[in-house]
């Protein structure tokens, strides 16, 4: 897989300058309904997953009943932070959320204080993108009287990823774009973009075609996502809310830039990109 290098100038309204704003609970947390006493009920199944790794562990040998503990409790830690479910969360259906982002990622979002664990029987996902159309602000309005590239059909089209080096990268499907991609859901393609300056984060942005244009979502990331249309700045996305980017546009990932166009405008057939 080929880097991102910037597209354009440096520039100081670069999306990695400008400061992120917090996002109101009800946007990030729209549909989502919260688990309550069933939080309690997963740590316990969690607290009783170590009991049993103990107890296995002494029946063998006094060593490794030492051992098998650490082994759940770790195990236990990385299913919250890459996913945010533990076995406790997987038997009663819930996820936990850092309240900022509504990412996984901390296992502080255990505290009350720092996280939000979802019922997922009940209610949405936070993972689950939302349709922009749900919690409409400026932040998510992108103006398209003035565009010129946006066209009157909505045909189906194959749109690619252009960058400066050459680099066409199909977007047949949607796609979580990151510097080490993870999907939780498992129902997303994932494309791992080498980045040395770290400013992409690991699974920073969902891209889903949509005719003639794309779906961007902002997955919680640290150095934010922005759109700008052709002739326009660019303009911050607020997390987990998506905004429709039509073929023309720039898309910001931390600090790389790619553009989006589609095949045969790039020159290339279905079969040519890459």
């Amino acid at each position: 897989m080929t880097a991102f290098t910037a597209v354009d100038p440096p520039r100081t309204d670069a999306p990695s300058a400008v400061p992120r704003s917090p996002v109101p609970a009800a946007v990030l947390f729209h549909g989502v309904v919260l688990a309550e006493t069933r939080r309690t009920w997963a740590l316990l199944v969690d607290a009783g997953v170590v009991v049993l790794a103990l107890v296995a562990g002494l029946v063998v040998t006094p060593l490794l009943g030492l051992v098998l503990p650490v082994v759940a409790v770790l195990s236990v830690l990385a299913g919250l932070v890459r996913h945010g479910r533990t076995p406790g969360h997987l038997a009663l259906r819930l996820r936990t959320v850092d309240a900022r982002t509504g990412m996984p990622g901390s296992p502080l979002a255990l505290l009350p204080a720092r996280g939000v664990t979802a019922d997922l029987v009940r209610g949405r996902d936070p993972l689950r993108v939302i349709p922009s159309a749900l919690t409409p602000g400026p932040r998510a309005a992108l103006p398209r009287s003035a565009d010129p590239w946006a066209a009157g059909s909505r045909r189906p089209a194959t749109v690619v990823l252009l960058t400066d080096d050459g680099s066409v990268l199909q977007v047949t499907g949607p796609t979580i774009v990151g510097r080490s991609p993870v999907d939780p859901t498992g129902a997303h393609r994932l494309l791992g973009i080498p980045d040395l300056s770290r400013s992409i984060s690991r699974s920073h942005a969902l891209i889903e075609p949509h005719g003639a244009a794309v779906w961007v979502t902002d997955l919680g990331s640290a150095n934010g996502t922005a759109v700008a249309l052709p002739g326009e700045p660019l303009v911050r996305l607020a997390p987990n809310v998506r905004v429709e980017a039509p073929v023309g546009a720039r898309i910001a990932l931390g600090d790389r830039v790619v553009h989006l166009a589609e095949a045969q405008t790039a020159g290339l057939g279905t079969e040519g990109a890459r």
